[in-house]
């Protein structure tokens, strides 16, 4: 007898249990109750200097949007779309919250077109929110740019303060013009140490602040010095 009364307890449990979620289920699918619409977004991001606000403007839904047929991948790409965003993953909570989290990229360079200065990340990225002027003591790229800049941006860190901007030949090999003038011609295999040798010159002799026009360092056998014309 106690066997049979529990097993209708429980029999009638599982209907109600059945009943309610079916219930909310429906109610959520047809954009009725307080789980079917938004009730509260959540922005995250890697950085603290980060805009939140246009990440906000780009999600483009409010609280109370009902939640049927929202498309979280739109919203991500939406995201994605904000100048400085690397990547972003959106996501819906069962109770109607929605999370979005952002990282963004890690500038470590400039790229100029010749009338503005755009923030670079390692991977050659152009991050869309130029200035008219270049950021102190930040190395500038002109024109076509390899996949990683890990390894220039750390070979010519000892000689940054004389750069005014490197710029890639042919896609093979870089040219580094100073501020005074001077240009410099990279080899293409390992130009990492013939930045070495010049650092070097430029502890020994100031190389770098001579009126030198050129310094051709394609020959890994010799150094040709060119007078300014």
């Amino acid at each position: 007898m106690k066997k049979s009364l529990l097993f209708w307890l429980y029999f009638v449990l599982s209907i109600l249990l059945a009943t309610y979620f079916s219930t909310r289920i429906i109610t959520s699918y047809l954009g009725r109750g307080p789980i079917s619409h938004v009730k509260h977004i959540e922005i995250h991001s890697d950085k603290k200097d980060i805009d939140l606000e246009q990440i906000g403007i780009a999600v483009g839904i409010r609280h109370g949007t009902t939640l049927r047929g929202l498309d979280l991948h739109q919203i991500n790409n939406r995201v994605m779309s904000v100048p400085g965003i690397k990547n972003a993953a959106t996501r819906r909570l069962p109770n109607g919250d929605l999370i979005i989290k952002s990282e963004s990229y890690n500038a470590v360079a400039m790229w100029t077109d010749g009338a503005l200065y755009y923030p670079l990340a390692d991977d050659g990225t152009k991050i869309d929110t130029p200035s008219e002027k270049p950021d102190e003591n930040t190395i500038v790229f002109a024109g076509p740019l390899p996949d990683n800049l890990t390894d220039i941006i750390s070979g010519v860190s000892g000689i940054s303060e004389y750069i005014d901007y490197i710029d890639m030949v042919e896609s093979r090999r870089w040219n580094i013009h100073t501020k005074n003038g001077t240009i410099i011609y990279l080899p293409e295999d390992n130009p990492i140490s013939a930045i070495n040798k010049i650092s070097v010159l430029n502890q020994t002799h100031k190389i770098l602040s001579r009126d030198i026009g050129i310094i051709d360092m394609r020959d890994n056998a010799r150094i040709l010095i060119k007078a300014k014309k």
